[in-house]
């Protein structure tokens, strides 16, 4: 009986493919032993309605992403902005604390060096 592989794993064989564009399907799906006809549906499901259409119908886990998460692509963008300004403030050695009166502030991690 063949492995089932999980939502997650199919969309890393997927982006895998996708991002090498000289490999022929037939080629990587022998490398990763995986059939082409399993393949080809997988990238269509992907392609239709994402991670989400990567899941099995009898599956008991249908739901891929947590409750509560948007799923629509302004939600996700606005994600990633948030992130990349938490990155920059990282690096710069801020944080963000709620202060007692609860207004937020920037405090640095570590010290400036004197030298």
């Amino acid at each position: 009986m063949a492995k089932h592989l999980n939502p997650l794993e199919k969309e890393f064989l997927i982006r895998q493919y996708k991002s090498n564009t000289t490999v022929k399907l037939t080629d990587f799906c022998d490398a990763n032993g995986i059939s082409d006809s399993a393949f080809r549906k997988w990238l269509k499901q992907y392609n239709e309605s994402g991670i989400e259409g990567l899941a099995r119908a009898d599956a008991e886990i249908k739901e891929i992403l947590p409750e509560g998460v948007d799923r629509t692509e302004e939600a996700y963008k606005k994600e990633i902005l948030k992130l990349r300004i938490e990155n920059e403030r990282l690096k710069k050695n801020y944080t963000v604390r709620t202060n007692e009166a609860g207004e937020q502030e920037y405090v640095r991690l570590k010290p400036k060096n004197s030298k």
